[in-house]
């Protein structure tokens, strides 16, 4: 009986949420209105009379009851506090009134009207699911500022090294008068906050309740990384202070050459792999992965290096160990990738492996790991060549100082 009432409990919520989902989304379908918004601009004890469309598309009988509210509700007026829309109606019209002041805050203003569903007549909440549906409509108004007055943003669009930096700075006159002169000093700086390079932009005019751009292409020869654009936007009546943030290219690193000494086939091969950071910070936690291809695509080899910080437009050398052992001779596809972060960087390269040489090719030049063992044996057939000169020629010396001696005491 107990398994029988949590089962029955389990249906109850079940359906109660499953009413609630119908409910809601038959509400939803039922109930809209037009337009989301209206925008006017400020007139000084001004009647405005702004009309808007309720839809009902739910093919049925609705009662809506509407009410305002934010900063302009006192100054609505609203001449209907409910109505009935049929369901034959797809859409009906109402209407409210505006009554503007003599004077308002400065800058946007917002009202909002609301129109709510209302249950039907006869329910209740025994019987079914009672909620309220609403739609808003706002409207905007626009309360200029006395004298002359801007607002602005700066938009720095960044670019590839070489590429033009794109700077925009859209102005908006929300001043009583016009703005006859609108300049901007720009000042960009390097991440580290050094001041790289300076320019202005303008002037232009901006005629009240109107906006304009000021747009710069800044084109400098700078490493790659992060920088700082500081502007100090000149009007007629006062100074406004912005500052964006770009980049210059990407954060990149380059596998630049590879070295291999001593190199013989089954041994643990050396591999030395000089990385540049064309970035202007430093990068953290940087490895190589380096993966040996047979020919079928199949990998024959797998070795990673250690992990290293690279400084900001510096090189760093990455040491990689590769056992051989079991690899024949012949040329391999090789995959190397820089890891760093969330980014790769990858390279294919050819490795020409013989039984004394690892050739790479594919960083724009061929990387020769040449047998190293003939030049030491030529040094020490050349070594001991000078220590037997030597050995003769003291025992001339001292042959010829003997024979000398010898002949002076007859």
């Amino acid at each position: 009986m107990v398994g029988i009432n949590l089962w029955e409990g389990k249906m109850d919520k079940r359906f109660f949420i499953l009413l609630i989902g119908v409910f809601i989304m038959s509400s939803v379908l039922a109930l809209g209105i037009t337009p989301g918004r209206t925008t006017i601009d400020f007139e000084s004890g001004a009647k405005k009379d702004i009309s808007f469309d309720v839809i009902n598309s739910g093919g049925t009988d609705i009662k809506v009851v509407f009410s305002a509210q934010g900063d302009l509700a006192e100054y609505i007026s609203l001449p209907v506090r409910e109505s009935v829309i049929l369901g034959n109606e797809k859409t009906k019209s109402f209407s409210y009134s505006l009554n503007l002041p003599s004077t308002l805050e400065p800058g946007l203003n917002t009202g909002e009207i609301i129109v709510s569903q209302l249950p039907t007549e006869g329910s209740s909440a025994g019987s079914q699911i009672i909620a309220t549906l609403a739609v808003v409509t706002q409207v905007h108004l626009y309360v200029p500022y006395p004298g002359k007055y801007a607002n602005a943003k700066m938009y720095v669009y960044g670019a590839n090294v070489g590429e033009a930096v794109r700077i925009v700075i859209p102005v908006v006159s929300v001043g009583e008068f016009d703005l006859t002169s609108v300049s901007a000093n720009v000042d960009i700086y390097s991440g580290a906050g050094e001041k790289i390079d300076s320019f202005n932009i303008g002037p232009i005019s901006v005629p009240s309740g109107t906006k304009k751009e000021l747009v710069y292409d800044w084109v400098k020869n700078v490493p790659i990384g992060n920088y700082v654009a500081k502007a100090s936007l000149i009007y007629d009546d006062g100074i406004i202070n912005l500052e964006e943030s770009f980049s210059v290219g990407s954060e990149e690193l380059e596998l630049q050459e590879i070295n291999v000494k001593d190199f013989n086939l089954g041994e643990i091969a050396k591999l030395e792999m000089l990385v540049e950071n064309k970035w202007s910070s430093e990068i953290s936690e940087v490895y190589i992965e380096t993966k040996i291809l047979n020919d079928k695509g199949g990998v024959v080899s797998d070795f990673k290096s250690s992990s290293n910080d690279i400084d900001a437009l510096s090189k760093q050398v990455f040491v990689s160990y590769w056992d051989t052992n079991g690899v024949l001779e012949g040329d391999y596809d090789a995959e190397v990738s820089i890891k760093y972060a969330d980014k790769v960087s990858e390279k294919g390269l050819k490795f020409k492996v013989s039984q004394n040489e690892l050739v790479i090719v594919g960083l724009g030049y061929v990387i020769s790991a040449e047998d190293s063992s003939g030049e030491i044996d030529t040094i020490v057939i050349v070594l001991v060549v000078i220590i037997v000169l030597m050995v003769l020629i003291n025992l001339l010396w001292f042959f010829l100082l003997r024979k000398k001696l010898m002949g002076g005491r007859k």
